[in-house]
């Protein structure tokens, strides 16, 4: 099976803050900590680590910028021929991480929303039968549309994880396989209270496989044969950046990879996404190949 990851990818600047600032406030922040970041970078890592054949196609600028993600994405084995350059600058995300772990995050995703309809088709051209299309909210809608449509018409399965959210992003689901969103989100496009009911209003708009993320609480999925939930894993919190990019990537090595049931699935991208907010950062948070492979079993 091979897995396509389309979306977006940034330079991730992240501080510590003892508070998150008010609306006219100024906090003190750490020393800014780089990395290589944005959503679809983040999922195509996990999936690479995961022993996953998988292949990014993402925008980047034509900038110095552009030249480290290429470094540091060749650094985790993933090929950059893919790595569409754009006449602007590399997007960036900069996060701010509470004491508790949380954090609040605010990107520029220029590159990442002038992925066309085209580029978005071709991007999917040589997925089939059996191969998965991931994609997540970066890019616009007209694109994402694009993108899930023919990967459809080709036979290929699709996993959307629609964040950053829209509400718009409604529209899509009937193209989309497998839709993960965390406990917010479900309620935004939902209009529902629980997750549960959540789940069951998102799944009857078109998915047939819809996952809730209940951070510490654990993950809600509901399928054909009914809700499956799983426990949180005991952890302390360090910071959330990334947990649910990796949630996301082992829950799909795991369902359509390896061909896990789906609780065995959630449980597996629960004790990722653990190991994850135990961390500090992003990429250097993600489970290793090594911790992946006793949380995934070989094929």
């Amino acid at each position: 099976m091979r897995v396509l990851v389309l979306g977006a990818v940034m330079i991730d600047e992240a501080m510590t803050v003892a508070t998150f600032p008010n609306p006219g406030a100024t906090v003190i922040a750490g020393a800014p900590q780089r990395d290589l970041g944005g959503k679809g970078a983040n999922q195509a890592i996990v999936l690479k680590r995961a022993a996953v054949d998988v292949r990014l196609v993402a925008p980047v600028g034509e900038d110095a910028d552009a030249e480290w993600v290429a470094e540091a994405l060749t650094s985790e084995g993933i090929e950059v021929a893919d790595l569409v350059p754009l006449g602007r600058s590399t997007d960036r995300s900069l996060i701010f991480v509470g004491p508790g772990g949380e954090n609040a995050i605010a990107s520029i995703i220029g590159a990442a929303e002038a992925v066309d309809e085209r580029l978005a088709r071709e991007s999917v051209d040589l997925l089939g039968p059996g191969d998965l299309l991931v994609m997540q909210g970066n890019l616009t809608l007209d694109a994402t549309r694009a993108a899930l449509d023919a990967a459809r018409a080709q036979g290929a399965a699709t996993l959307l994880n629609p964040s950053p959210i829209r509400a718009e992003m409604a529209a899509l689901f009937p193209l989309v396989d497998c839709l993960i969103v965390n406990e917010g989100e479900a309620r935004l496009l939902s209009g529902k209270d629980t997750p549960l009911e959540a789940a069951i209003e998102l799944r009857e708009d078109g998915p047939g496989t819809v996952v809730v993320t209940l951070g510490r609480l654990g993950a809600l999925a509901l399928g054909d044969d009914g809700p499956v939930e799983i426990a949180g894993e005991p952890v302390k919190a360090v910071d959330s950046t990334g947990a649910g990019d990796t949630f996301a990537a082992v829950f799909a090595a795991a369902r359509y990879d390896r061909g896990l049931s789906l609780g065995d699935s959630l449980a597996a991208a629960t004790r990722a996404a653990a190991i994850t907010v135990s961390r500090k950062g992003t990429r250097a948070a993600f489970p290793t190949r090594d911790e992946l492979a006793a949380i995934l079993p070989g094929r």
